[in-house]
């Protein structure tokens, strides 16, 4: 995927309809033969190359991978937290979040949010856990307009 991912110019002549199917699997095979794909793989991109889906192969490696971790019970949590967390911190999260899912593993996605202001934001597929200074400010301020009103 990084390699389809730095390079949209394959991406744009692989998907390219103008283009013969021999000169599109001669360029890819060059491209992918430094890299030393498994057989298997190098046949499913020449399936999706002869079929015109190679612009699919994103959207299906991610949907391959969310199986996988699905099928060996790994959750992918996003956090934004306010600071970098330091490496006890994320085993330590990693831990709750193993605790509170259910899960066997849990892979960490991090970034700094600044805007936070404090603590996390933690998201595993739909659910969102917010432990961060502005979403309490967020929920104190409804609280506030709601008995007032």
């Amino acid at each position: 995927l990084e390699l389809f991912d730095s390079n949209e110019n394959l991406v744009g002549y692989l998907s390219n309809p103008m283009y013969s199917r021999k000169s599109k699997k001669d360029v890819l095979e060059k491209v992918i033969a430094p890299l030393y794909f498994n057989e298997n793989t190098v046949r499913f991109l020449m399936v999706l190359l002869d079929r015109s889906r190679i612009d699919l192969l994103e959207s299906i490696a991610e949907k391959y991978l969310q199986m996988v971790y699905d099928f060996a019970e790994i959750k992918i949590a996003q956090v934004s937290s306010a600071i970098p967390l330091t490496p006890d911190q994320e085993l330590d999260l990693i831990s709750r979040l193993r605790n509170r899912t259910g899960a066997k593993e849990i892979k960490l996605v991090t970034n700094v949010d600044k805007s936070l202001l404090g603590g996390l934001k933690v998201q595993i597929g739909s659910n969102v856990i917010d432990l961060s200074l502005k979403g309490q400010l967020r929920e104190l301020a409804t609280q506030l307009d709601t008995n007032l009103f």
